[in-house]
């Protein structure tokens, strides 16, 4: 350990007067590769930087980097869809998986703000398609799941999505399950066609799911019965207003009974997290239960009122917005400055990294 710090310090002295010369030049302008990289150890920084009591949530900051990055808006945005497993790739990866064994159905209401707020980040000009009623959570999917990771997925190569056989529920189709990407042609029903074809023929081992019309069906009465914003709203939960995920939990537990799962996505230019997805699950008999098990996405935090699954920043209040956010484009808003104590910082990151 001794010889590796004694490294560090030679290596800082030698990049130092470099650092400096970089912050005064970058001052002004700052190339997007500089920012990036600023921005990407800050956010590495800050998960050092959380103090708790409770050893478990401490344990459940540092494991964040072990979740998928592209869970998380950051300076990289991704340029596929939001998410599905949390489709964030909704790309027609279409690897077939002759195994279609499954244990639970996550059942996924997104809020439309976030998810647009996603897209807008990514493309200034993207176009979206966002409810006209307040506090409307729409179906984002219904997902097989095997406990401990994701999938399976495209289960039937020789599938195909026929439309007409949804024609007598396309009308609540288009209003609880809507493709809210304006930049999709409404003709393709592309999001529909995806679930069907990515999650559906997986769903359809189960008889009560076996064709399109029962899979999609199934999906609106849920949304019925489980309504993510009256659940929220019954305790005081509304758009517009910051809450911690223990609140939203306890809030979700209350109103289901069972335990959900709750998803973020996390702005790091501006260290905001906006709610973004609730899960919940249902096993093969189609009757809710716990979705402790699923955590590919997500981490599992026990507190004195019970576990959370989450991948939501912990110690971070989770907004819960009413429109769709602004575009934060705000390269020169936070300049990385260098005094002494983000340079210690600095080293104090390159040590833990190069361990």
């Amino acid at each position: 350990m001794l010889r590796k710090s004694l490294v560090f310090l030679v290596i800082l002295i030698v990049i130092s007067p470099w650092l400096l010369v970089l912050s005064a030049s970058f001052n002004q302008s700052e190339p997007e590769w500089f920012v990036a990289i600023k921005r990407k150890t800050d956010e590495l920084l800050k998960s050092f930087d959380v103090k708790t009591s409770e050893e478990k949530v401490n344990n459940a900051e540092k494991s964040y980097k072990n979740i998928p990055q592209n869970l998380f808006l950051s300076d990289e945005f991704s340029s596929s869809e939001y998410h599905d497993d949390l489709d964030i790739e909704l790309s027609f990866d279409q690897t077939v998986d002759s195994n279609n064994d499954w244990d639970l159905l996550i059942f996924t209401q997104q809020w439309p703000a976030t998810t647009c707020y996603h897209w807008r980040e990514q493309d200034k000009n993207h176009k979206c398609k966002l409810p006209n009623v307040k506090e409307f959570w729409t179906i984002h999917g219904l997902w097989p799941t095997k406990l401990g990771h994701m999938g399976p997925s495209f289960c039937n190569k020789t599938a195909n999505f026929d439309i007409n056989a949804l024609q007598d529920i396309v009308e609540r189709m288009n209003l609880f399950w809507p493709d809210l990407d304006g930049e999709s042609p409404p003709q393709d029903h592309w999001l529909w066609k995806h679930e069907w074809l990515k999650h559906g023929t997986c769903a359809a081992a189960v008889d009560q799911l076996n064709n399109e019309t029962k899979y999609f069906d199934q999906g609106l009465k849920w949304r019925e019965s489980y309504l993510i914003s009256n659940i929220l709203r019954d305790s005081g939960i509304h758009p517009d207003s910051n809450n911690t995920v223990v609140a939203l939990h306890t809030a979700l537990i209350k109103g289901l009974g069972k335990n959900p799962s709750i998803h973020c996505l996390y702005d790091g230019k501006n260290d905001i997290s906006y709610l973004a997805e609730i899960r919940i699950c249902f096993n093969k008999s189609l009757e809710l239960v716990d979705c402790d098990g699923v955590l590919r996405d997500a981490i599992s935090i026990d507190y004195p009122g019970g576990t959370v699954i989450t991948n939501c920043h912990i110690s971070q209040a989770v907004h819960y917005p009413s429109l769709v956010p602004g575009r934060h484009n705000i390269v020169n808003d936070r300049k990385w400055k260098f005094p002494i104590v983000n340079l210690y910082k600095l080293i104090q990151f390159i040590m833990w990294f190069t361990l």
